[in-house]
């Protein structure tokens, strides 16, 4: 029996022993693990990955630090949020460390009556702050003196926002997954041949890439679920190849594989959850035509603005992920410093659990409160 041979689907190159290359399909820097080493040559997979994939790992590094996704190379990134007043807050080590970017001072007079808000890192760079205003006689030394007293140290808990957004420079990282999926799957290298300018960033990638949004996904939805997803769907009677990919249940592409397909019936599916670590079950018909495609993108904006609820809405979702796995490693956080009170291996009395009891109770109760008070707008 004849050995089969691949050929990287790029540059058309057999694939040996010597160039072949362990190609995450979905990018091992989002937590990838679907893996092929039949798809692609080293050389091609090299250059993809200093330019497309980087940028499409960067642009989605939020939600893969945030929901600390497991990789075989861990980067985290110190990400920038607002919060409700609009200031910049860095946040690092998967949200548990939240700092102001930059101190804000807004110094104004009403009525006759200056009002002076600071929002500063620490007290050390308010007292900077306020000896900066006496030498320029916009405070005495006296209320310079008394601001200085009053003022408080607080931990910041107010809702933080961000805007993720793919970019255009990540574009050739979507369509080289749906095309390492197919190829892998179907090991026909000559329909996604049309992709590889795309992929080489030689080409308009809108051209056969087409953001989507859904008001209802074509498969159910379920809680605590985060996921990528790369559903593949050919039909003759819509006379469309395409590929949908997902990425942390939000962002949805459609990638045109052949816009004038008379083939086969296809519908495979591979979905991943990143927060479970495994891979779901999940099979579904979506049936688009490019005409469903082509309207989609040309409807008028206020019609495509619609759509932005339901998006947002999943985003909440994925973020209320984050807050129930940082509530976990927090009460976690907590009983370790109970129980590391009292000795290793010592016995424990009734009153020393007392003690563990209690701190977990003011944590939670903390945490109540805390929730209460932003409910409130306190």
């Amino acid at each position: 029996m004849a050995e089969e041979k691949y050929y990287c689907y790029i540059c058309g190159d057999e694939i040996t022993d010597k160039n072949s290359t362990d190609e995450h399909i979905i990018l091992n820097a989002l937590g990838g693990h679907l893996h092929s080493y039949t798809v692609i040559c080293k050389d091609c997979n090299t250059k993809m990955g200093e330019t497309a994939d980087a940028k499409l790992a960067e642009d989605l590094s939020f939600f893969t630090d945030f929901l600390g996704v497991k990789k075989n190379r861990q980067h985290d990134h110190n990400q920038v949020m607002t919060d409700d007043e609009g200031h910049e807050i860095v946040v690092d080590g998967g949200g548990r460390n939240l700092t102001l970017r930059r101190p804000y001072v807004e110094n104004k007079e009403k009525d006759g009556v200056r009002e002076i808000k600071m929002a500063v890192r620490n007290k050390k760079e308010l007292d900077g702050f306020l000896k900066g205003m006496v030498k320029r006689n916009e405070l005495t030394q006296a209320q310079a003196d008394e601001i200085l007293a009053k003022a408080k140290v607080t931990e910041h808990h107010s809702p933080l926002k961000t805007r993720t957004v793919i970019s255009e420079e990540a574009f050739p990282s979507i369509i080289k997954s749906a095309a390492n999926y197919y190829v892998d799957q179907t090991h026909d290298i000559s329909t996604v041949k049309a992709l590889v300018p795309y992929i080489e960033g030689k080409g308009d990638c809108k051209d056969v890439l087409y953001l989507h949004h859904f008001k209802t996904l074509p498969y159910p939805e379920i809680k605590g679920q985060v996921t990528h997803m790369i559903h593949i769907e050919g039909s003759a009677k819509t006379g469309l190849l395409y590929a949908m990919m997902e990425y942390y249940s939000i962002y949805v592409y459609m990638v045109v594989i052949d816009r004038n397909y008379n083939g086969q019936d296809i519908n495979m599916t591979y979905t991943y959850d990143v927060v479970a670590g495994q891979e779901v079950d999940r099979t579904f018909t979506l049936s688009l035509t490019m005409k469903e495609l082509d309207d989609f993108r040309n409807q008028p904006y206020d019609e495509y603005v619609k759509y932005l609820p339901y998006v947002q809405k999943r985003a909440d979702a994925v973020m209320a992920v984050w807050d129930e796995k940082l509530l976990h490693e927090e009460l976690h956080e907590v009983i370790d410093k109970a129980f590391k009170k009292f000795p290793e291996g010592c016995v424990m009395t009734p009153d020393k659990m007392a003690v563990v009891q209690n701190d977990i109770m003011e944590y939670i109760e903390k945490k109540i409160e805390r929730s209460f008070n932003l409910k409130e707008g306190k």
